[in-house]
């Protein structure tokens, strides 16, 4: 049986206090870009944003809450919560118990169908096969609603149609990119509960046109439907999409890798270690920018109208 990689990574912050992130991160992306089927991108500063967002949206009384700074540091005392408002307090909570939690979720609802039955599963291979459709460009867009830290969390349920907006919208995504800003190559649906095969169909159509698609997969969609719903929750949708928009994020760690790189700061913490070299560091930039260039090549294809392509005649 033909067996897939998947990995969930971590990005920093673009404002975190390791200096040296913007190395650990574009040495890991060669090895993830190589040796990885599926690369779930997690940005520390799209979770801070998450658990600020809640914080702000605290009543008067629950003002004096500590929210997360910028660089994942600790400025107060928190509670579990809700995208949606719902505050669960949590005497040991702290503000990464709520990050951790979230990407928890990410995990759970991605192996729901191994896991339990539904009416169309989705393996988690066939999420590789559906997604990829080159062996560089593995890198996916998580976004999920709704947004939770603990699965017995009292939160009122989302409307059907307007979970699957949520799932279109920048602030309910696990990586800070804007899908509108770039093409979708395929999109996956993995929905979990009291959910029709008509209701993902009906808003499929319904997203369409403000979704923008490469004109040679227009209808790469992707989607399951695992019966059983987290403790809680009636339904929820985790969306995983393949866009180029993701380049973004990745020319912005390379920026900050180069203004290390070219002065060749810190680079003698890493050579000291066995089996490290300097070399190591111009393949790893030489890595991450031929995925930029790669998605950069199917972005400059998104005014192509397939109506307008002529019609191939075969001989």
């Amino acid at each position: 049986m033909l067996e897939f990689v998947f990995v969930t990574a971590v990005y920093p912050s673009a404002e975190d206090d390791v200096i040296t992130s913007p190395y650990n991160s574009v040495l890991a992306m060669r090895e993830l870009t190589e040796n990885a089927d599926c690369v779930l991108p997690v940005e520390n500063q799209a979770l801070v944003d998450i658990v600020n967002k809640i914080s702000q949206a605290l009543p008067p009384s629950n003002l004096g809450k500590k929210t997360l700074g910028i660089s994942g540091n600790v400025k107060a005392a928190s509670s579990i919560a809700s995208s949606h408002g719902s505050i669960v307090k949590g005497p040991d909570e702290q503000p990464f118990d709520t990050m951790n939690n979230i990407v928890a979720n990410l995990l759970l609802n991605l192996t729901s169908s191994a896991r339990f039955e539904g009416s169309l599963n989705v393996d988690l291979n066939e999420i590789t096969m559906n997604l990829v459709p080159f062996p560089k460009l593995h890198y996916l867009i998580s976004s999920q609603t709704p947004l939770y830290a603990s699965a017995d969390m009292k939160i009122p349920p989302r409307r059907l149609d307007q979970m699957f907006s949520d799932a279109f919208s920048k602030d309910h995504q696990l990586i800070k990119a804007d899908p509108k800003h770039g093409l979708y190559l395929a999109c996956a649906l993995m929905v979990r509960g009291s959910v029709e095969v008509s209701d993902i169909r009906r808003n499929i159509e319904r997203l369409k046109p403000s979704l923008k698609f490469i004109y040679w997969n227009q209808e790469g969609w992707k989607t399951g439907l695992c019966s059983v719903p987290p403790v809680g929750q009636p339904h929820t949708l985790l969306t995983l999409a393949n866009n180029t928009c993701i380049r973004h994020t990745f020319s912005d760690l390379r920026d900050r890798f180069s203004k290390l790189y070219k002065r060749k700061a810190h680079i003698h913490h890493y050579t000291h270690v066995d089996g490290m070299e300097v070399s190591d560091f111009a393949e790893s930039l030489e890595s991450i920018t031929s995925v930029i260039q790669e998605y950069e090549t199917l972005d400059s294809q998104k005014d192509i109208v397939p109506e307008l392509l002529p019609r191939l005649q075969v001989v």
